[in-house]
């Protein structure tokens, strides 16, 4: 399947919000390197590049999983097909996860810390005005106060007024 122009450049700025964010992040473990709290090596520098990858691959799992959803006529196979994407996805992390943080060639930290980078990256076009979300449609418009609607409440009040009008109980 391939990649709509607007998936496309979601993707790449996802992409590239995300390698901004891991390259700050190397140059954060090289200043707390320079005074001693952390150590900056090759396991810092692997871990940021296949966490980053994982981040963004998650998102374009997302990406093609819309687009190949929006094409399914069926309400529930689309449900269900979202739901197992979603899932596939939250496996594929999670197993990166407990990898980073087993295996000796990654820096756990470094290598976890790059799956929040989407995110980051979305909420930073957010507050600067450079991603809107789609506008929805108008719709068709309901007056308060339209005679043809009848709200319990209404039908309370009226019952209460006229059960003292009938002699209700005393």
């Amino acid at each position: 399947m391939k990649l709509q122009p607007e998936s496309k450049k979601e993707l790449a700025r996802i992409a590239g919000g995300t390698a901004i964010c891991t390259a700050a992040m190397w140059v954060l473990f090289a200043a707390f390197h320079l005074v001693g709290w952390v150590p900056f090596d090759s396991t810092v520098v692997l871990g940021g590049l296949i966490g980053a990858a994982v981040a963004v691959g998650n998102f374009a799992g997302i990406c093609l999983m819309v687009q190949k959803v929006v094409d399914e006529k069926d309400e529930d196979r689309r449900r269900m097909m979202l739901k197992a994407s979603y899932n596939i996805r939250m496996l594929a992390q999670a197993v990166w996860v407990v990898i980073a943080i087993a295996a000796p060639w990654f820096q756990p930290f470094a290598a976890v810390l790059p799956l929040f980078f989407p995110r980051i990256t979305i909420y930073y076009l957010q507050i600067t005005g450079k991603y809107q979300p789609a506008k929805l449609r108008p719709g068709p418009e309901v007056s308060v106060e339209d005679p043809d609607l009848e709200t319990p409440d209404d039908e309370a009040g009226a019952s209460a007024d006229d059960s003292g009008a009938k002699g209700g109980e005393t």
